[in-house]
C-alpha cells in the first residue's frame, strides 16, 4: 500500500485501504452468532470497543477517505476493528 500510494500520489491519486475485522456483517457474523453468549464474551475480551463496528461507521469513514477533506492520506492502511488490531 505504501509503495503503490507513493507511486500514484504525483498523479493526485490517493490510494488507501481499510482493514476490516469485527465489523457487523451478516456473512461473517450472522444474527445467531451475534446472539451467542460465548461470542459476546469474546468481543468483550478481545475487542476494546466491546462490540462490532457498525456498517454505517465503516461506510462513513470510507466516504470521508473519498472526500477532498482526506486528500492528504496516501498509502495508508486503516484498521477498522474496534481497536482489536492495535492491541
Amino acid at each position: 500500500m505504501q509503495a503503490a500510494g507513493a507511486e500514484l500520489a504525483p498523479d493526485n491519486i490517493q490510494l488507501n485501504a481499510v482493514a476490516q475485522n469485527f465489523v457487523d456483517n451478516p456473512t461473517y457474523f450472522p444474527p445467531e452468532v451475534q446472539a451467542n453468549p460465548m461470542f459476546r464474551e469474546r468481543l468483550k475480551r478481545e475487542v476494546p470497543l466491546g462490540r462490532l463496528v457498525k456498517a454505517e461507521e465503516d461506510a462513513r469513514f470510507v466516504a470521508y477517505l473519498c472526500s477532498d477533506a482526506a486528500s492528504c492520506f496516501v498509502g495508508q492502511v486503516f484498521p477498522m476493528s474496534g481497536s482489536w488490531a492495535v492491541r
